[in-house]
């Protein structure tokens, strides 16, 4: 393998092009991405944009805390649209107040100084319109916000043009083949590309072009709807990103944010395996009438003030989400010239920056230096390969 070896990335969404950007920072130019489609056309151009980084766990704080510096660095440097609405995670528990109580400790300790556990009293005299007789505490970051899934691609993909990345859209892969010598040749509806390196990036479509390369990705693509919430008065404060769900709970949950005035956006959110998995190429890309029916029955009850509020258009992504809610990034066992950048359902934007650096560092590397505790991530990774096994699509 040469020193600065040559890489094909197949996927044009937030965790290709931020491999693909992370990549020239160590070194490694020769790298080309592949799209079947556009730049952000997938699930990157329709997530609603939250980075944040109110989490439970060490590891995924730590993730997120070193992306949302990347996010601050395209805004200081690149003039990357960063709206700090702040985000709000709602418990119900003295279990979760006292984990938005570590939360808040390891996110200082990662240099997040703005954290705070809020009671129910100072959640309700921030966001007056907020139900809290139910709640034990919120963990609140101010400094959180939204960002344009489509900008963030954009100037991502500028960035790494400039840096000497090619970028080939409308280029669906259609055959792979391993030559003599190691390299990989992915056959496209442009040509071919022949690396020594091959990032699976696809999002939804990952599990697809795993089985074109000959390595199990298990993938659950998803289908969540966002609507909009037309307000009968514009808010005279910013409402947060709103978020009644914690990782884990094994179940999906309410969220909504501010999106003008007199509107915001809302949905329901979660990051395991209880949505129902669709064709990523066949999919309903609109808001079926049940769920608006069922978010206008549950969305007063969080936001009583509310309760006449239209429920207006949206729209429909997929979430990718992995067997385990966690990523899938490294070298696969099958092949470890073969990358995984890929299964961040429902949080893919928030953490692709160092997802790009992880899978970068693995072949720029042979190892991840950015994050302890990268190992956990690698795909063939038992939890995964079962639970493929279990809810295959």
């Amino acid at each position: 393998m040469t020193l600065r070896p040559s890489v094909a990335i197949v996927g044009a969404g937030v965790s290709g092009l931020c491999t693909a950007l992370e990549l020239t920072e160590l070194g490694i130019t020769d790298v080309t991405v592949v799209e079947r489609s556009y730049i952000g056309s997938g699930s990157s151009g329709r997530s609603v944009g939250a980075v944040e980084t109110q989490y439970m766990t060490p590891l995924d704080i730590e993730l997120r805390v070193k992306s949302k510096a990347k996010f601050f660095e395209l805004e200081r440097d690149h003039e990357l649209g960063f709206n700090r609405i702040g985000y709000l995670r709602l418990g119900h528990s003295d279990e979760a107040a006292t984990a938005f109580d570590r939360s808040v400790k390891i996110q200082k300790d990662l240099g997040i100084d703005d954290a705070c556990v809020l009671d129910p009293a100072a959640i309700s005299e921030r966001f007056p319109d907020i139900y809290i007789d139910d709640l034990v505490a919120g963990l609140y970051g101010a400094s959180d916000g939204i960002v344009d899934g489509h900008l963030y691609c954009s100037l991502v993909a500028e960035l790494a043009t400039t840096a000497g990345v090619r970028i080939v859209q409308t280029a669906a892969v259609k055959a792979h083949e391993v030559l003599p010598g190691g390299r990989h040749r992915l056959g496209t509806s442009k040509g071919d590309v022949v690396s020594e390196f091959v990032v699976n990036a696809a999002g939804a479509w990952a599990g697809e072009v795993g089985g074109l390369l000959g390595v199990a990705t298990p993938i659950l693509p998803q289908r969540h709807e966002v609507v909009s919430i037309h307000l009968p008065k514009p808010l005279d404060y910013v409402m947060p990103e709103v978020m009644d769900y914690s990782p884990s709970d094994g179940q999906d949950g309410l969220y909504f944010r501010h999106e003008t005035g007199d509107q915001l956006l809302g949905g329901l959110h979660s990051e395991e395996v209880v949505g129902s998995v669709v064709d990523p190429n066949d999919y309903f890309e609109g808001v079926k009438q049940d769920f608006v029916e069922h978010f206008s029955e549950i969305m007063p009850r969080r936001l009583p003030t509310f309760a006449d509020a239209g429920i207006g258009k949206g729209w429909a992504g997929l979430y990718p989400v992995s067997p385990d809610g966690q990523p899938q990034v490294g070298p696969y066992p099958e092949d470890e010239t073969i990358i995984g950048a890929c299964g961040v359902g429902g949080y893919g934007i928030q953490v692709s920056p160092i997802v790009g650096r992880m899978a970068a560092e693995w072949i720029a590397h042979g190892e991840v230096r950015a994050v302890e505790g990268a190992a956990t991530f690698l795909p063939g990774r038992e939890s995964i390969v079962a639970g493929g096994e279990r809810a295959g699509p």
